[in-house]
């Protein structure tokens, strides 16, 4: 009898050992989920640092506004050749529309496979200024998504300039305004540029100093 209570006894704390375990375990994947500076090690809670346009900013009323609009007019550049194509890059960075010439016009009584393949050719060439104005139009909107409130403010007092501009996907001369609202902010030379400018006078005389003159 004894036996019997004995091995029933022991089965006992053989099952509470196995049950605490367990919950040890489970408690520990847990904890393991956890950092010790109280932020979590899942996945779907971390912040995506590599922002689409990470870089592209356009400020208003800082007094690193220039280098910032300048850099920012690179990436923009790149992010028009990369997710874009290369007509957008020239449009940024060398500020160049891309053009589409009519197709050569067929000849007098010009046989059908002629007239066809006008046709074709001028449907490509329509179809190609579509998609142009298309992506101008997308990259009209992101150029102002990226801009601070400041700097918005400062276009939208311009509203009428700045309506045309929308109107016409121009980007070019949005890309102007900005430039120039952030270079002469308030009728004032922003202080980076005059010393770029300075500097640039100041290279010039030295190199067109005579010889004797550096004695």
């Amino acid at each position: 009898m004894r036996n019997a209570v004995n091995k029933a006894q022991e089965c006992s704390k053989r099952m509470s050992a196995s049950a605490s375990s367990n919950t040890s375990f489970n408690s520990g994947r847990g904890a393991g989920n956890s950092r010790s500076d109280g932020r979590s090690n899942c996945r779907s809670d971390r912040a995506n640092p590599h922002d689409e346009f990470h870089g592209i900013k356009f400020v208003f009323g800082r007094p690193d506004q220039v280098p910032i609009c300048l850099q920012s007019m690179k990436k923009l550049a790149d992010y028009a050749g990369t997710k874009m194509n290369n007509n957008m890059c020239k449009l940024v960075k060398k500020k160049v529309e891309a053009t589409f010439p009519k197709p050569r016009a067929p000849g007098k009584d010009p046989a059908k496979h002629v007239v066809d393949e006008c046709r074709e050719l001028m449907k490509r060439k329509l179809d190609k200024e579509d998609k142009h104005n298309e992506d101008k139009a997308k990259l009209f909107r992101i150029i102002m998504t990226q801009c601070s409130p400041e700097m918005k403010d400062q276009l939208e007092a311009q509203s009428t300039e700045l309506d045309k501009l929308e109107d016409d996907s121009d980007v070019i001369g949005l890309l102007d305004m900005i430039k120039e609202l952030v270079h002469n902010a308030g009728g004032v030379r922003n202080k980076f540029v005059v010393m770029q400018s300075l500097n640039r006078t100041l290279c010039g005389r030295g190199n067109t100093q005579r010889p004797n003159e550096s004695k």
